[in-house]
């Protein structure tokens, strides 16, 4: 069964309308995706790189995150994308929400979260993931100078991401 999604306007409110996922998004209309980065006590970032078998993006290096479901709030969509993704189980109340922002037909939440995890726990879901590792900053500004990182995320977060490991306050946005 293919996933159901919310529609949503310009403005990021939900239209009372739904999708399912593989449709054409109505001209005008948006679905709302959450993605995580995951960053340890080294100040060092989770990323994954995307399965060659995904339809969008396949093998670049992108944040664990995915489609909102119908019910669903970002959060949850958090936890079970990386627990499906990654096998792993996050500590959720530790979640910060950095930004708000449309980009394409999509309404992104993008968060972070400090949290240690050993690679060797990590249990790929390979039809998503093919690799993973844990990369300081310069490293996935190098990754996605080269066109290895997922478009249409790292340029709206680097700022914030930066100010995070710094231990600099910031203001999430709605952009």
């Amino acid at each position: 069964m293919r996933e159901i999604w919310d529609l949503f306007d310009e403005n990021g409110n939900q239209i009372g309308k739904t999708m399912q996922k593989g449709d054409p998004i109505p001209q005008g209309l948006y679905h709302l995706g959450a993605d995580v980065w995951i960053v340890n006590q080294e100040g060092k970032i989770l990323i994954q790189k995307r399965s060659p078998m995904k339809k969008l993006s396949p093998n670049l290096w992108a944040m664990t995150g995915g489609s909102v479901i119908k019910g669903e709030t970002p959060v949850q969509t958090i936890y079970r994308e990386t627990l499906e993704e990654l096998g792993i189980q996050l500590n959720i109340e530790n979640l910060k929400l950095m930004r708000k922002y449309r980009t394409g037909n999509v309404w992104v939440n993008e968060y972070f979260i400090k949290q240690d995890i050993d690679l060797k726990d990590i249990v790929m879901q390979e039809d998503e993931v093919c690799d993973v590792k844990w990369a300081t900053y310069d490293e996935i500004e190098e990754i996605w100078e080269n066109g290895s990182f997922i478009e249409n995320r790292w340029e709206f977060v680097r700022d914030l991401i930066e100010k995070f490991l710094k231990g600099e306050t910031y203001e999430s946005c709605d952009c």
